[in-house]
Order: structure tokens, then C-alpha cells, then sequence
């Protein structure tokens, strides 16, 4: 019994079939002996013996008394020795559909994502990842996490019901740092990992720390079960700046790290300097919707400019170039030539419609263009952030990079602690050229927010604060929200002035979508959905991260919404195809990826007004409401 289950199975198998020989030598002594009236073949007697001890048959009623003592031993043995066989064989059945049931078996997969850790973002990213499988036969999805396999399939079924076809869904319990229950789950044969961080946004530092740790120990544990050289695209989620760069240091060029914090502080201060981009890069990351590629064609460029490139293409739209030194170039200028060996950076619905003509698909109006060296003028601005947590530090250093000299970001929260003090106060210190200011009050009271003048604020940025869930998080800025609704309401009836201070919210679930809408809010960020969104395209196309990178800093080229009217004169706005936004944006060295349509700003079946890359001939009715989605140096 020491030696396992399969040892007892042998040691019982070899008593049945001794016990077989030794009843069948006492049958043929006994007959031998004491002959039956009626001879029975000696042939007969092993079956005879054998059918007795399984417990088919008895000796019979015409047998002398010497083969019915033979009879009734040979039953009693197989009694004992059949029926314990036949226990042991049930008892190990039911073990094994126990293990199954827990999830300790080997997974017999290949070429399969595997997702290390369950949390808040699981539903998201296998969602985006099923979108990625559309095209294959034969997708498979494995999940490894310390919870309960029982537990992670009702979630994922309560959560993922008719989503996930065809993709396969593969749950397993154990540990992401242990190298065999690695091993169990086919780390070998992966072609990607993406490893989860059991803390939450909301949880104090030292907790993320400690995840961040584990998390390391899983990057090592991956390494260790699969060697440096065959090692899958690792991409992981982490706080500690410092947790970041030992990641990327254990194998680099493997692990790619990500930071919620710094990528959704960057996009809400874009967000709130323009209102709309929230969808725009909801849109942008993931699989659903639009994605970027990196495309070469069979032959080479043809001698193009990359002002000429766009209308080499029916589907996508080139935003800029990856060199052969796998260097970037965001917004490239219209007039570069394009070298043989450059890659194109294309965003398109999907990479199989993306396909270069060496002559132009379509061919632009010359039309009489706006003023092209007219400027939106750059104005002093005014923020306010209400709440505090790792973003907000982030985002005041944003506002200061963008913003011009007097602007105005003030911050404020329930619990103005000395430490948030002291941390506000150095980074004002840092930006002597912007105002800022830090105000206690209680963001449950209207009375109290009145007295900030809140419509005096080009936009108010509500950031999640803490709580057990997203639930309880999302219902704490819906409550702010509504209450900043009604000072606007009241503000608007006592002086007949209508609010345009735009309101941007940080949104946990993305089933909450609508309950925003409702409370006012025409921009907002779903911090789940969209780093969950980057997480499934990074984990599948790894060189997407440094795009992210440079799109989401202050310092290049970023995405603005900007009016209809710098590019076109009012007359000609009503008869424009996309071709004609190209080059218009062109004229004013942009490059123009999609327009805003206002009269859908806050339809969801409309995708909020974002028309992302429609195809180059597409008539667009726009009104002088309506705006272009370009990529420039600046907001002028």
C-alpha cells in the first residue's frame, strides 16, 4: 500500500488469479478423488472455477458433496477477493473524477494562452482573447489559479454565457509559482502567459507589494519550467516601478510589464482635455473594434512618401513607421520616403484586410481648405480632481506637462492626510508654473461642493476610490456624480447659465456603462476593460506595448479630437469622403484616423460618435458640430 494505488490493483489482481489456479488444482483433485456421476469435461473445470469466484454461477444441484465443498470455498474466496478487486477498481474511479473535478490533471494542450491568477479582469481578457480566436479551429484558453476549479467554472460560466465559442475554456487549481502544477498545465507548449495581480487597484502598498513579490516568483517559476531560450511572450501586471524593471531584467525582451496606474492616469488627462477620447481608445485597444499591425508588403514601398501611403490602402490607416532598428516614429512627416526594409504601423479592423496597391485606390478632392496655418489658440485651463489614489499623483504631473503657464489643478478629497499633503505639495514644488491647490471636504455634501464654483472648471475628473468590490467602488462615484449633477442643475436654474464642465469618471465594471450615461457623464474610463484589453493584445502581440507607450505620453505625438472647421471651410463640410480628411490633416502635418460624430456623443450602439478608419470613399454627412480624430504634435 506504500507504493501507491497501482501496487494494490497488482497485489489484488495476483491473490484473484492465485486463488484461480490453487481452486482449479483443488477441482481436479477433488474429481479426481470423488468422480460426479455425470463426467464433466476436465476442460470445463477453469471456467467453472472462474465464473464461481466472479459470482456468475454455483456448483449445481447434481454435484456430489466434495465439488460442492469445492464450490462453496471457491465462491467464498472470490467473494472476497473479486469484491475488494472490484472496490478498489470504483474507489479509484471516483478519485480520479475527484482530481478531475479539482482540476489537478495535466493539461494535454497546445499552442494555448495561459492566463496565471483569477481576479477582477479574468472576464475581460478571456473576452478579448476569444475575439483574437475567431479565426482559429481550434482555440484553447488555460486558467491557473490557487481558487477552486469548481468555483472558477461557475464564474466564468455565470459571466461568459454563448461568449467563448469557439475557443475552449480550460480551468486547473494550484499554484503559479510551483513548477509542476506549471508543468501540469502545458507550460512548455504555451504560446503566450499572462499573469495576473491578485491585488486590487484600491489596496494599501504594502499588500501590492507582496503581490508584486509573488508575481516575480511566477515569472521565475515559469522560467525555471520552460528554460530562457523557449520561453512563450510573458506579460504581467505590476505596481512597483522597481518590481517592473527586475521583471524585464530576468529574461529581456521576454517579459513585458504593465503599470494600470501610469497608462489609465495618462489617458484620463487626454480624456479630459478632450472630451470623447475615452471610446477612442477603448476602441483602439484590444481586439475588438480596431488594432495596430505592423505590415510589409511582398515587393517593396515603390519610392512612396508616407503622405502617399494611405491611399495605397482600401482597409487601415498608417499611423507611422517601425525602422529596421526597431526604433518607432510616431506621425511620421508627410514628405519621408520609406526605405525598403521600413514596417508600417497600420490600424485596421483586422490584419487580414489590410493588403497595399502599388497604385492609389483612391484619389482625394483638391479642395479649397481652410486657413491651414490657423491655430486653435492655446488658453490658461482649469481641473479639478476629486479623490486620491496611486493615479492621482500621476495625473497631476500630466496637467503640468500639458497645461500653459497660470493654468489651474486643484485636487480634492474626504481624508487630505498628511502624507497626501506632503506628496500634493512636492509635485506643486516641481510645476512652479501651474497653480495648484489641495482642499479637504466632504464629497457627500452638496453644500460643501458648491462652494468650490465647480462650473468654472473646464473639466472634473472623479477618481474609483476604495472598497471590498467593484460594486461598492463604482456606486461611491455614481453617488458623486449625481451630486455634482444636481449643484449644476441648481446652479443652471438660479442663473440661466448653462454648465459645460465636461465630467470624467473612473469606472471599475464595465456593465456600469449605462448607469453613467444616465448620471451626466459624457466621458468616462472602465479601468478593467481597458488595461484587461491591453493585457489579451500585448500577451498575443508583444511589440504593441511600445505603440501604447509612446501614444500615452506627453511627449510626441497624441490623439486629439479637434473641430471640423480647421480643416474645411463651412460649405464643403457636408460633402466630404474620409480620402478628403486625409489630406486635409495632411495640410496641417496630422494624421487623421477616424471623426467624431456629435449627435451620437452618448449613443453606446453608435460607439459614442467614434467612426474609427472607415474606408477611404465613405461619404460622411458632417456638421460643423462634428470633429476629426487626428494624431498631432499638439491641441492647436
Amino acid at each position: 500500500m506504500s507504493k501507491g494505488g497501482f501496487s494494490v490493483f497488482l497485489a489484488l489482481l495476483s491473490l484473484f488469479f492465485s486463488a484461480f489456479a490453487l481452486m482449479t488444482v483443488a477441482r481436479y483433485v477433488s474429481e479426481w478423488f470423488f468422480p460426479n456421476k455425470d463426467p464433466q469435461d476436465y476442460g470445463e473445470f477453469p471456467w467453472d472455477v472462474f465464473v464461481q469466484l466472479i459470482g456468475l454461477r454455483d456448483t449445481g444441484d447434481n454435484a456430489n458433496l466434495a465439488t460442492k465443498f469445492v464450490g462453496v470455498i471457491t465462491i467464498f474466496v472470490g467473494l472476497v477477493l473479486f469484491s475488494s478487486l472490484v472496490a478498489f477498481i470504483t474507489q479509484q474511479f471516483e478519485s480520479r473524477l475527484e482530481l478531475l473535478r479539482k482540476g489537478r490533471s495535466i493539461v494535454v494542450e497546445e499552442n494555448h494562452t495561459l492566463i496565471l491568477g483569477f481576479g477582477d479582469r479574468i472576464i475581460d481578457i478571456v473576452r478579448e482573447l476569444v475575439v483574437a480566436n475567431e479565426s482559429e479551429k481550434d482555440a484553447v484558453i488555460v486558467i491557473l489559479s490557487p481558487e477552486s476549479k469548481e468555483d472558477m467554472d461557475d464564474f466564468l460560466r455565470n459571466n461568459l454565457i454563448g461568449t467563448i465559442k469557439p475557443t475552449r475554456l480550460v480551468t486547473r487549481s494550484g499554484s503559479i509559482t510551483s513548477v509542476n502544477d506549471l508543468n501540469k498545465v502545458g507550460i512548455k507548449d504555451a504560446k503566450s502567459v499572462v499573469i495576473l495581480n491578485e491585488a486590487k487597484p484600491s489596496d494599501p502598498e504594502d499588500i501590492k507589494t507582496l503581490s508584486d513579490a509573488r508575481l516575480l516568483k511566477a515569472i521565475l517559476a515559469v522560467v525555471a519550467a520552460n528554460g530562457e531560450e523557449n520561453l512563450p511572450p510573458i506579460v504581467v501586471e505590476l505596481y512597483s516601478e522597481q518590481y517592473r524593471r527586475l521583471a524585464e531584467n530576468i529574461v529581456p525582451g521576454v517579459v513585458t510589464t504593465l503599470n494600470e496606474a501610469d497608462i489609465l492616469a495618462r489617458i484620463l488627462v487626454q480624456t479630459s482635455r478632450n472630451a470623447g477620447l475615452a471610446a477612442v481608445y477603448l476602441n483602439l485597444v484590444g481586439f475588438e473594434g480596431n488594432e495596430f499591425y505592423f505590415y510589409h508588403p511582398d515587393s517593396n514601398w515603390q519610392n512612396l512618401t508616407f503622405g502617399e501611403l494611405p491611399f495605397h490602402f482600401s482597409h487601415g490607416m498608417p499611423i507611422g513607421v517601425r525602422h529596421a532598428d526597431k526604433t518607432l516614429t510616431i506621425k511620421a512627416s508627410k514628405d519621408y520616403k520609406l526605405a525598403d526594409d521600413d514596417e508600417v504601423i497600420i490600424l485596421a479592423e483586422d490584419d487580414s484586410t489590410i493588403q497595399f496597391y502599388p497604385q492609389p485606390v483612391v484619389q482625394p478632392k483638391q479642395l479649397s481648405y481652410a486657413n491651414q496655418s490657423r491655430i486653435l489658440e492655446r488658453k490658461t485651463e482649469k481641473y479639478l480632481v476629486i479623490g486620491w489614489n496611486s493615479k492621482a499623483p500621476i495625473i497631476l504631473k500630466e496637467y503640468a506637462k500639458y497645461l500653459v503657464e497660470g493654468s489651474q489643478v486643484n485636487l480634492v478629497t474626504q481624508d487630505l492626510t498628511d502624507e497626501v499633503q506632503a506628496e500634493f505639495d512636492e509635485i506643486a514644488k516641481t510645476y512652479p508654473h501651474i497653480k495648484m491647490e489641495a482642499i479637504q471636504i466632504s464629497v457627500d455634501s452638496v453644500e460643501q461642493l458648491v462652494t468650490l464654483k465647480l462650473q468654472e472648471f473646464d473639466s472634473i475628473s472623479i477618481l474609483a476610490g476604495s472598497g471590498e468590490n467593484a460594486e461598492e467602488i463604482d456606486a461611491k462615484v455614481l453617488t458623486i456624480l449625481l451630486e455634482l449633477r444636481q449643484v449644476f442643475r441648481d446652479y443652471t436654474a438660479e442663473t440661466g447659465n448653462e454648465v459645460t464642465t465636461e465630467l470624467i469618471a473612473e469606472i471599475i465594471d464595465s456593465e456600469d456603462t449605462d448607469l453613467v450615461i444616465q448620471a451626466g457623464v459624457k466621458d468616462f474610463l472602465l479601468t478593467n476593460q481597458l488595461v484587461s484589453k491591453i493585457l489579451a493584445q500585448v500577451s498575443q502581440q508583444p511589440e504593441v506595448i511600445s505603440i501604447y507607450r509612446d501614444l500615452f505620453s506627453a511627449e510626441g505625438s497624441e490623439l486629439y479630437i479637434k473641430p471640423i472647421s480647421l480643416y474645411f471651410p463651412a460649405e464643403q463640410i457636408s460633402k466630404l469622403t474620409f480620402a478628403d480628411c486625409i489630406l486635409a490633416a495632411q495640410h496641417r502635418e496630422e494624421v487623421c484616423i477616424g471623426v467624431k460624430l456629435h449627435a451620437a456623443r452618448q449613443q453606446k450602439d453608435h460607439n459614442f460618435g467614434i467612426d474609427l478608419v472607415p474606408s477611404l470613399n465613405k461619404q460622411l454627412n458632417l456638421t460643423l458640430n462634428d470633429a476629426l480624430i487626428t494624431l498631432a504634435e499638439d491641441e492647436t
